[in-house]
Order: C-alpha cells, then structure tokens, then sequence
C-alpha cells in the first residue's frame, strides 16, 4: 500500500531555525500535494498565572487584563505566520503545497500538538527539535520527545 500525505501539520514555536523547519515541511508538502495545517502553541506567562498580583486585583480586572492580553498576542501571532507562510511558498514558487490554515492555541504543547493533529487528520507531523547533551548521548527536546512518544503517526523531526 503506497504512503501518501494530504494534511501535514506544522509545528513552531517561533524560534530563529522555524523558517527552515517549515520549509523542509514545505517541501515534503509540495511533493505530495498536501496541505499544511500550521500551529503555534502558547503557555500563559506566568506572570499572569497565580502570583502575587491576585492579592491586589480583582479576579474581574486581572481577568480581563488576562484574556486581552492573549487575545492581542494570538492575533499578532497568526498575522505573522500568515505573512511569512505566504512569503515562504511565493518565494519556493510552490505549485501543489499549500497553507490550508493557521491556528495560535494556548495549553502545554506536546499535548496541544497530538491534539490538533487529531483535529485536523494529519497524515504527519513535522517540527524542530532543539538538542540536549546527555550524560553521554544526545537527547531530543521535551516537546519534540512527548509529541515523537505520543503520536500515532509519523514525525518528522528537524534539527533546530
């Protein structure tokens, strides 16, 4: 039975490699025609989390303060990804791949990722993974290591 991709789902976490890493997704895209579901998963600052804040301000304003904030830094998120992800495949002259959708989640990412990967049917799952010194071998990173455990499809890991 051949191996085909139609849904690629596209990991970052913004750092300065992501742009290689989403154009290797790129390419494996472009070979088989697929589209790439891109997803950003971000954690709540943990200034805004428990702190000592909440003895000061009411849970209505500090609330409030809270969801604006993310709000604002979701939207600027994706207006990013959407603009360097149509940059990315007018610059690689893409002819079959293409950006079916972006999505800024909040939540822990490894967790997040699987299940945005169910959502969308991701026949893979591509993203970076920083390296770690071991005591005496090289392991991958927490993300990438929960997600490449986890997952019940194939992943494609990049070096970042």
């Amino acid at each position: 039975m051949p191996f085909n991709i139609e849904r690629i789902l596209y990991a970052t976490d913004l750092g300065p490699r992501g742009p290689d890493v989403f154009r290797c997704a790129l390419s494996i895209a472009e070979r088989y025609g697929a589209d790439i579901h891109i997803v950003h998963v971000i954690e709540e600052p943990s200034i805004l989390r428990n702190n000592i804040a909440e003895r000061y301000i009411s849970d209505s304003v500090l609330g409030g303060y809270r969801e604006s904030t993310l709000e604002a830094a979701i939207d600027e998120i994706e207006r990013r990804l959407e603009q360097f992800s149509r940059s990315a495949l007018e610059s690689a002259e893409s002819v079959h791949a293409r950006v079916a959708e972006i999505r800024v989640l909040t939540g822990r990412p490894g967790r997040t990722i699987l299940a945005e990967a169910d959502r969308v049917e991701a026949d893979c799952i591509a993203l970076g993974s920083r390296r770690y010194a071991g005591v005496n071998d090289m392991i991958i990173g927490s993300v990438a290591r929960k997600v490449t455990l986890r997952s019940r499809r194939p992943v494609f890991l990049f070096p970042v």
